[in-house]
């Protein structure tokens, strides 16, 4: 069973260093390995960067969620000094300051390759601690074994139950839809009004974003579920393929997509979540989901 550690706040993230000229961390950089710990190189991101375009910068979140990351490059040596690798899941909740620049973080778990930990609890104690002042709140940590296949949010059903819906009929899709992203595709059948109620859980594995530094792309699929007025799955597609050209980091990415369903959709309860594809060992999976009405967050 995996080893877990109990959650504890962070300090707060105001004396980290925050970026003065533009750069994000070392993502984009030519980088050698560290051969010692280092948790300096971890990199914080303001979600606020992220969200200020989609106006969210500054207000109440109308959902809430969390981050799951899966790190599967995570070694260290045991007190014997013989090297142990196992898969590191770290949870973030999306209400933190910050997110943890992905190479940094990379960067940051190589450093631990050769430093001697007493115990897998003294190394998660570490970890947590340095990601939670990272992030500027709390993260929660398991271990799995190095055959692991990565972990989602606990909330969402398995994924085989998610109908794909990859091949609705769209047409002859111009090139000026995959330009950029349009949230207009995002429709109920029927109208707005629309009497007909249903709960599905709907998923697409079209989904390709552009980092926001390299401009390489990210894939992704992405899964929603949802209870309200029936969705035009023809039009969730198109809207899923005009983001082909989107930059941003994936958890602005399943934001953009969880406030284009809200409003278009006007859901009861709505749940979504990226499932991304691992790069540079590390695959990021966010999952945003409503508010219940009367409960603030």
């Amino acid at each position: 069973p995996p080893r877990e550690l109990v959650t504890v706040m962070s300090p707060a993230s105001a004396e980290l260093p925050t970026p003065s000229d533009g750069r994000i961390g070392v993502l984009g950089e030519k980088c050698g390995t560290p051969d010692d710990y280092d948790p300096s190189v971890l990199f914080p991101v303001p979600r606020a960067r992220g969200r200020e375009p989609l106006g969210l910068a500054g207000a109440p979140l109308p959902f809430e969620g969390e981050d799951v990351w899966n790190a599967y490059e995570l070694s260290w040596l045991g007190p014997n000094g013989v090297p142990r690798r196992r898969v590191l899941e770290v949870r973030v909740p999306c209400s933190t300051p910050n997110l943890v620049e992905s190479k940094s973080l990379k960067l940051y778990l190589n450093s631990l390759n050769f430093k001697r930990f007493a115990s897998e609890d003294e190394l998660l104690a570490v970890v947590q601690g340095d990601l939670s002042n990272c992030v500027g709140g709390p993260c929660s940590l398991h271990l799995h074994g190095h055959d692991h296949e990565g972990s989602v949010s606990a909330r969402i059903p398995p994924l085989h139950t998610f109908e794909c819906i990859d091949d609705e009929m769209v047409g002859d899709l111009e090139s000026a839809v995959l330009d950029e992203p349009d949230a207009s595709h995002v429709r109920v059948i029927g109208g707005a009004g629309s009497g007909e109620q249903v709960t599905e859980s709907l998923v697409s594995h079209q989904l390709r974003t552009l980092c926001p530094v390299t401009r390489q792309p990210d894939w992704g699929s992405i899964y929603i579920e949802y209870t309200g007025p029936r969705l035009d799955r023809q039009g969730l597609l198109t809207y899923v393929c005009s983001l082909r050209k989107e930059i941003g980091f994936h958890e602005a990415a399943v934001e953009r997509i969880w406030i284009a369903i809200r409003e278009g959709g006007n859901p009861a309860e709505l749940r979504v979540t990226g499932r991304f594809l691992r790069r540079g060992g590390v695959d990021i999976n966010p999952t945003r989901e409503l508010v219940p009405a009367g409960r603030q967050l």
